[in-house]
């Protein structure tokens, strides 16, 4: 029915919406360590420990990473580099 697709579209939203701000806090959580920002301090492992710390799990950071790629490919990319993450696992993060 109508309002069964129109539901399921909503809840949808919601968890899209949940995601979201689960980005927003694990940016927020850098913007508050600026220097680490400037000095490219923030490692892969500390990417990782506050997207979790922030309620990601694994599936989330991937549909992270693919929207990331979606929206921003170039910067996507300078954001990996930044990481000190290597050319091969960069490739392979990008192509999820």
């Amino acid at each position: 029915s109508q309002s069964r697709i129109l539901k399921d579209h909503f809840d949808e939203l919601e968890r899209e919406i949940a995601l979201l701000r689960k980005q927003q806090k694990a940016i927020v959580a850098l913007l508050q360590e600026p220097e680490l920002l400037e000095k490219n301090m923030v490692t892969k492992d500390r990417w990782v420990a506050i997207m979790k710390a922030s309620g990601f799990d694994e599936a989330a950071m991937r549909t992270w990473h693919q929207k990331f790629e979606e929206m921003e490919p170039e910067e996507h990319q300078k954001f990996l580099e930044s990481l000190g993450i290597g050319a091969a696992e960069i490739q392979k993060i990008r192509s999820l």
